[in-house]
């Protein structure tokens, strides 16, 4: 019935973009459920949904109601019917953990209260500062399958392949988080001993001593004693031990969950969400994304499992919807190949108003994860609501800004929402197959982003790694390359495999003076291989632990002179480039970067090496000023990687492609004015060389050789398609209108575009197409046009 295949959802054998929205129905009045579905659909939406939290059903240990006994808000199976009834698509989330903001985020209070051994520990023996529990504790898995056990005796015949609803069931929510945001891990006595096991499993005791430089006789004596509170000699390795531990703690806990839903008959996909975004200003930023993705990576290797983000960036500009783009490539990094790209909590609003989310922000940001290819989107929250029986963190009310407020009020956005919802209605089974054309690829590792704990002699290093990758990452190179329009996919190099230049011909990597081992070769073999390696800024000389280690300095046989802070250097021909450090290498042959000062040292080269080569950009500096662009062009082209596009305006654009003729082109447009162009795609000009024009702080969708049903293609359309009504003998299409004149271009035997007041139509008998002009004296606006049999 439901198949996760090659990149895509397919039920009952057809492709779907999946496009839902977060609707709690324990937040709304079930006389009003029906019509908050309906709403949703409405908006063009598929797909409902929700939580079902533990502590509001349990309200009493050992008395749950699921069925609306003791208050009607209570009844799940209603619920279900009617998210059936309305033929829509159902992703069910049972915990345990909900968050959802509600008291003990879903966990119920009487089991923490009651079970205060099951809790999560700090360092000192307190309870943690979240009241988290100790995930893999025998008390709270106990109550966790009987919990299990009652949830899904409503779900499992809800399913779809019994005709129910429910295409998804999420296991647990954001595993991890509150260690993350807290800086305290799990000193639980269980859970520590768990991490002597892991030790004890993965050293020997004579590996064990070189490791963390003692001298002891039982790993379990000295882990015991010193977890908690590590020394000097060690204080670093325990802390990278005891994170790569958590990872398969957390993969532990979430099979755990799983294989209980299994044994109660639940045999749909399952569902792992990522947590990360975590500013709160106007605009967002999601540079700590990737924490939660490394925090999970071993949690994603799980069958079954699709990984799914949740990205809230607040407004959206062009000062961070790079976070959104780096978000979607390290996710896809790290998920199986099969699964679509997917965010199980995409933005629908924010918990306060403030900052105060513009309509703007949900269509640009739901365009641009689009076009990167992601085929699976629920916004969360979709509907506001009321917070019963005091369940709610936050007070009674949880409008949450979302598009239907807690009375039903559609919000500005829905409007937008629904905008994007109708025109993926019109091309869903044909968007579902495309896929994002790439120029090259943007290296994810997740060691660099295991600073979710810091000890005393960690933290200068977590500190200073955070700086370096988001000034390297996020403000530098990856910006620099989208700001080109030169789109990247990620590549997860701490995949236990060889980097096959054949699949990754060129690979950003981003470099801290610590790269692990295996890393460090993994990255010689690529480029001995035939890759090209872009390196950036520095050439790693320590292991994680921060012993030497120049595997990949050796292999590049260059001299570091030094490394110098701030100053001004030129690359190519740019000169006075202000960057924020430099470092300085003794080589001559291939230099194209040196320092502004009497010395002239280099501080970028490329290098063949092997059957591959080296670009050695030697430079950390941010992408903040226009000038830098060309710097970043220039580096992709000595990789022989360039965009796919050119332009006449500055707008975000990428691609995805069903084949060479068949396609999909994303124009977004992140400032408030409009920008109009002519587009040329792999060198072929677009759309008959007519301008489009791409309206201010949002994007277009335009189809090139799109088939739209069985004998009608669009060729081409300078403007979106958002309805398709079909009857026996008449179509009926609806085009939003940017400019004054649009251009749509049919191919067909037998639909036969008519003409009106604001539509004239050119018929091409040889080839079969009519070219479709629609004159508008007002722009963004919908016009109908027929054509017939």
């Amino acid at each position: 019935m439901i198949q996760v295949k090659d990149q895509s959802i397919q039920i009952n054998g057809e492709d779907v973009v999946l496009f839902g929205g977060e609707l709690h129905y324990f937040r709304v009045p079930k006389t009003e459920w029906r019509n908050r579905i309906l709403q949703a659909k409405e908006a063009g939406m598929n797909m409902i949904s929700t939580y079902v939290p533990w502590g509001f059903h349990e309200y009493e240990e050992g008395k749950i109601d699921l069925e609306g006994k003791t208050r009607a808000e209570r009844d799940l199976v209603t619920f279900l019917q009617i998210v059936q009834e309305e033929n829509m698509y159902c992703l069910v989330r049972p915990g345990p953990y909900v968050m959802a903001e509600v008291v003990d985020h879903g966990v119920p209070t009487w089991f923490i209260d009651n079970y205060p051994e099951a809790v999560a520990k700090t360092q000192q023996g307190n309870i943690h500062p979240t009241r988290v529990v100790s995930y893999m504790h025998p008390t709270y898995l106990k109550k966790v399958k009987a919990w299990y056990k009652q949830v899904c005796r409503v779900i499992e015949p809800n399913q779809i392949q019994h005709g129910g609803s429910i295409i998804l069931f999420q296991l647990d929510n954001e595993v991890g988080m509150f260690h993350w945001v807290t800086n305290q891990g799990d000193y639980n006595l269980e859970t520590q001993k768990l991490f002597v096991d892991y030790l004890q499993k993965k050293f020997s005791l004579e590996q064990f001593n070189a490791t963390f430089h003692v001298s002891v006789d039982s790993i379990e004596r000295f882990a015991t004693g010193s977890i908690a509170d590590p020394e000097q000699p060690y204080g670093v390795a325990i802390r990278n031990e005891y994170s790569m531990f958590m990872r398969q703690h957390y993969r532990a806990y979430l099979e755990y969950v799983k294989q209980l839903a299994v044994t109660e008959g639940i045999r749909v996909p399952f569902v792992v969400n990522v947590h990360g975004f975590d500013t709160v200003d106007f605009l967002k930023r999601g540079k700590k994304y990737p924490i939660g993705l490394s925090q999970l990576a071993e949690a994603a290797k799980i069958d079954d499992v699709l990984l799914a983000g949740d990205y809230y960036i607040g407004n959206i500009e062009y000062d961070n919807y790079i976070d959104i783009v780096l978000a979607n490539a390290f996710t896809k990094s790290i998920q199986w190949n099969e699964q679509p790209l997917f965010s199980a909590e995409f933005q629908g609003g924010s918990i306060p108003d403030k900052p105060r989310l513009q309509p703007s922000t949900f269509d640009l940001t739901t365009r641009l994860c689009i076009a990167n290819g992601m085929n699976a989107i629920n916004y969360y929250m979709f509907v506001g609501g009321e917070n019963y029986e005091n369940i709610g963190l936050l007070g009674r009310r949880h409008e949450w800004q979302a598009p239907l407020s807690a009375t039903g009020k559609k919000k500005p956005h829905y409007k937008v929402i629904q905008h994007l919802g109708q025109m993926l209605n019109v091309y869903q089974k044909q968007l579902a197959k495309a896929k994002q054309d790439t120029n090259t690829h943007f290296a994810f590792y997740p060691e660099y982003f295991m600073t979710e704990f810091s000890n005393d002699f960690t933290k200068s290093i977590d500190q200073h790694l955070q700086r370096e990758r988001e000034d390297n990452i996020y403000d530098g190179v990856a910006r620099g390359l989208r700001f080109n329009n030169i789109i990247f996919d990620g590549y997860n190099v701490q995949l236990e495999q060889k980097i096959e230049p054949k699949q990754v011909p060129t690979l950003w990597m981003f470099a801290d003076k610590r790269m692990s081992e295996s890393v460090q070769e993994r990255l010689v073999n690529y480029i001995e291989d035939g890759g090209l390696l872009v390196l950036f800024p520095i050439i790693p000389t320590e292991n994680m632990n921060g012993e030497p280690c120049t595997i990949l300095k050796d292999y590049i046989n260059v001299k570091v002179k030094g490394k110098k802070n701030r100053g001004f250097v030129q690359i190519d021909e740019v000169d006075s480039v202000q960057v924020i450090s430099m470092e300085h290498y003794e080589i001559t042959e291939g230099a194209f970067g040196w320092s502004e000062d009497e010395n002239r040292d280099v501080v970028a080269f490329e290098k063949e090496l092997g059957k591959g080569k080296l670009i050695m950009f030697g430079v950390s500096m941010q992408n903040d000023y226009q000038y830098k662009n060309p710097i970043y062009r220039n580096l992709a082209a000595k990789g022989g990687v360039e965009s796919s596009f050119t332009l006449e305006d500055e707008v975000d654009i990428s691609a995805r492609v069903i084949n060479d003729h068949s396609y999909f082109v994303f124009l977004n447009n992140f400032d408030e004015y409009e920008k109009i162009t002519t587009v040329h795609y792999n060198g072929n000009l677009l759309f008959d060389g007519k301008q489009v024009t791409v309206p201010g702080k949002s994007g277009l969708m335009l189809p090139i050789n799109i088939q739209v049903q069985p004998d009608l293609t669009v060729v081409y359309s300078t403007a979106e398609i958002v309805k398709q009504l079909i009857s026996d003998e008449t179509m009926v299409m609806e085009v939003a209108i940017n400019q004054d004149q649009e251009e749509l271009v049919f191919q067909s035997t037998k639909w036969i575009p008519t003409e009106s007041a604001t539509v004239k139509v050119v018929e091409d008998t040889q080839y079969k197409t009519y070219k479709v002009k629609i004159n508008s004296r007002n722009k963004v606006e919908n016009i109908p046009f027929y054509l017939k049999k």
